[in-house]
């Protein structure tokens, strides 16, 4: 269950990104990369959401290469991106509609990256808020979101590829504690000896 424990959530947020680090900065490099062609971002940043998510829930290590050789999810992803960028944009503009919608469709993009088609996303993200109604809960755990990458916003364009993967694992961890799962904890990485 989603709850206020923010700071444990972000502590096994950052362990597990340090235990993924070179494979997350990578991903988020091919991101930030697919997005200088903005055809390219929306679909690179959702497959590296669902091989985060899946590295959260299995425990095993994240593959870059994973952020570009999925396919069949280049449509799913722009559908994403436009029914939350669109709405979102427009409810920024206005501030708090914006933080309304960001706090309703908290996990619109996991329930996405889990198969589930973009509307039906959407809305089982708004089920689950309206289900628990946990405001400071859903709240704080925006706000983090939106903290993090403020500050990737805010510092030279190198610091995307630390605050992208932080949220995206933020969000995984936010998803797997409001269904109750108990992710695993990252296998360690095998040392290479050449």
């Amino acid at each position: 269950m989603l709850d206020t424990r923010v700071d444990h959530r972000f502590k096994r947020t950052w362990e597990f990104f340090t235990a993924n680090a070179l494979d997350l900065m990578l991903g988020s490099l091919v991101v930030l990369l697919g997005s200088i062609t903005v055809v390219l971002g929306p679909w690179f940043a959702f497959n590296l959401l669902q091989e985060t998510l899946e590295g959260v829930r299995t425990g095993r290590p994240v593959n870059w290469r994973a952020t570009y050789t999925r396919r069949g999810t280049f449509l799913k992803s722009w559908g994403l991106a436009l029914a939350m960028g669109i709405p979102l944009a427009i409810g920024y503009a206005l501030i708090l509609p914006g933080l309304l919608l960001s706090i309703l469709w908290l996990h619109a993009p996991t329930l996405a990256a889990e198969g589930r088609p973009v509307l039906r996303a959407l809305g089982d993200s708004y089920r689950l808020f309206q289900r628990r109604q946990d405001w400071a809960a859903w709240t704080l755990n925006v706000l983090v979101v939106v903290a993090i990458s403020a500050a990737g916003g805010l510092a030279p364009p190198l610091a995307a590829l630390i605050t992208l993967p932080l949220s995206l694992v933020f969000l995984a961890y936010c998803q797997t504690d409001e269904l109750g799962e108990e992710p695993l904890p990252p296998l360690p990485r095998r040392e290479v000896v050449v």
